[in-house]
């Protein structure tokens, strides 16, 4: 008798689709060993927790703050989290610089693990993708802005995959491994 496959949710919170596509890279991954569903968090109430052996968490940070359905997720769900193995991730721009690209270093993923309360198994944090031309006016000057003032890029005509896919692929083995 084979080994039964854990059953793993993956949620996202994203803003512009890059933490969505992390986590169907993720998925496509992790597929050969585990039953994958994969849904946005705005559908989360879809799918009961009980249902799986593990959670992974996927959210990004715009102008310093992860969305608030991740919040309220976690919150609504703490328990049953701490019950199950659990990954969480945080994609933001900060993460493309080397001291502020770990779990113990980056100020986003510290202050939201500290405010919800929670504490993953497995934890990560990337950065992101920059799309400056799908953005529109108000947000393009806004991080532009931003970018001026951290040292980032700052073409507007370009997109930056800033994602280091190694660390990526980092996360996919621990999360193989709960």
């Amino acid at each position: 008798m084979g080994k039964e496959k854990s059953s793993v949710l993956i949620l996202y919170s994203t803003v512009d689709g890059h933490t969505k596509y992390i986590c169907e890279y993720i998925e496509n991954k992790l597929r050969k060993t585990k039953e994958i569903k994969l849904l946005p968090m705005e559908n989360s109430h879809e799918c009961n927790l009980d249902d799986f052996n593990e959670v992974v968490i996927g959210a990004s940070v715009r102008y310093g703050y992860h969305r608030k359905n991740v919040y309220e997720f976690i919150d609504k769900n703490r328990e049953a989290l701490n019950s199950k193995k659990t990954a969480f991730f945080s994609l933001n721009l900060t993460a493309r610089k080397e001291e502020k690209n770990t779990p113990e270093t980056n100020p986003y993923i510290i202050k939201f693990l500290k405010k919800v309360n929670w504490e993953p198994n497995i934890k990560g944090v990337f950065a992101g993708r920059l799309d400056y031309p799908s953005l529109d006016c108000a947000n393009k000057l806004a991080i532009l802005f931003i970018m001026v003032i951290t040292n980032g890029p700052k073409d507007i005509s370009q997109v930056y995959e800033l994602t280091d896919w190694s660390k990526v692929d980092e996360l996919i083995k621990s999360i193989e491994r709960l």
